[in-house]
C-alpha cells in the first residue's frame, strides 16, 4: 500500500527550507553586525554599544538552533549570558574569547553553505 502524501506537510517542508536558505543566505551580514558591533564597544564602549553586541549575540542564540546551528547557537547565548550577567560583563579581554569563538563558528557556516 503506498503512503499518501499530504500536500499540507510538502508545502510546510517547502516553507521551512525557504526560512532556512533565508537564515543561513543572511549569516555574512550577522556576521558583519557582531563585528561591527564588537568594535563599537572598543572605540565607543558606551552601554549602547555593549547593548547592541549583546543584541546580536541574544538573537543569534535563539534563531540559529532552529536552522540546524547549534555551534553558533551554544557559542551565542555563552556571549549573551556574559553580557546579561549581573552585573554584565564589560571587560574585553574577558568577552575576547568568546566573541572570536563565535565569529568562527559564524565563519565555518558560511562556508558550508
Amino acid at each position: 500500500m503506498a503512503t499518501e502524501v499530504d500536500p499540507g506537510e510538502v508545502e510546510f517542508q517547502a516553507q521551512v527550507e525557504a526560512l532556512r536558505r533565508h537564515f543561513l543566505q543572511s549569516l555574512p551580514e550577522r556576521r558583519a553586525a557582531l563585528a561591527a558591533a564588537w568594535r563599537d564597544c572598543a572605540d565607543v564602549g558606551g552601554e549602547s554599544a555593549w547593548q547592541c553586541l549583546r543584541d546580536v549575540a541574544h538573537r543569534l542564540s535563539g534563531s540559529a538552533p532552529c536552522y540546524g546551528l547549534d555551534v553558533v547557537g551554544e557559542l551565542a547565548r555563552s556571549l549573551d549570558r556574559l553580557l546579561s550577567g549581573k552585573p554584565p560583563c564589560r571587560e574585553r579581554a574577558v568577552l575576547a574569547g568568546a566573541v572570536a569563538e563565535l565569529s568562527a563558528a559564524l565563519d565555518a557556516a558560511i562556508e558550508s553553505s
